[in-house]
């Protein structure tokens, strides 16, 4: 009898493993498997499914793949960012990373809230890491172009747009700074208890030290790259 039962739990672990996990898991929960994945091996755009990649390029067609990870046997993490060519600050806020199952097919959430994701509060107890930007930007937003010019916006999307329409008139030189953010700048931070708190930046280092706070924030979930610039605290250009 004992021997039935172990061939018969050993048929069922067979079974499991070689079916799709996208076929025993739904999107949500094969998205925080992926997420909670302590070991993603990171991956270049050509390594993704072409389904995925396609689908990308039509649903975000302003957008650019930032860095995408592997978690083997579950899926693909792809994080998007809003140009190739300068880093866009703005961008750190974004909460909007696309999920893909090892074949190509795009995983769907629903995230419950849309502005901050699905945040950890300080009695969370189930360890897992959670979805969501570590602060949010108060708009309106300007930045110094590199004629000397200002533009404005009242979201990252505004922004970006009326610096794409600038660059397709602006003759870029290697000698050309990127557009340089205009401080004091405010952010929203959520605390523990999920209560919004304003905090005013008064220069670039200020900005650079709260993204490595956050990042080190991640760092203890066991996710998140260190975003530091190159000397972590300087203004760029």
């Amino acid at each position: 009898m004992k021997k039935t039962l172990y061939l018969l739990f050993g048929l069922l672990i067979f079974t499991t493993s070689c079916e799709e996990v996208s076929d025993v898991m739904s999107d949500e929960e094969l998205i925080d498997a992926i997420i909670n994945y302590d070991n993603k091996i990171e991956v270049s755009e050509k390594d993704l499914p072409k389904s995925a990649v396609s689908m990308i390029g039509a649903d975000m067609p302003d957008d650019v793949i930032s860095k995408a990870k592997l978690a083997p046997d579950l899926g693909y993490e792809v994080e998007m960012k809003s140009s190739g060519f300068f880093a866009f600050e703005l961008d750190f806020e974004r909460n909007d990373n696309q999920y893909f199952t090892t074949s190509g097919r795009k995983l769907e959430a629903s995230m419950k809230d849309s502005k901050w994701g699905d945040k950890k509060s300080k009695d969370a107890k189930d360890g897992k890491k959670k979805r969501g930007p570590c602060f949010k930007f108060v708009y309106p937003i300007s930045y110094t172009m590199p004629d000397g010019s200002i533009i404005s916006g009242n979201d990252r999307k505004e922004i970006h747009s009326k610096m794409k329409s600038f660059y397709e008139t602006y003759e870029k030189t290697k000698d050309s700074k990127e557009p340089q953010l205009n401080f004091p700048i405010s952010i929203l931070i959520l605390d523990d208890d999920k209560n919004e708190h304003k905090k005013q930046l008064a220069d670039y280092k200020e900005l650079k030290e709260a993204m490595y706070f956050c990042s080190r924030e991640k760092d203890k979930d066991g996710d998140g790259d260190d975003k530091k610039g190159d000397d972590g605290k300087g203004k760029r250009g």
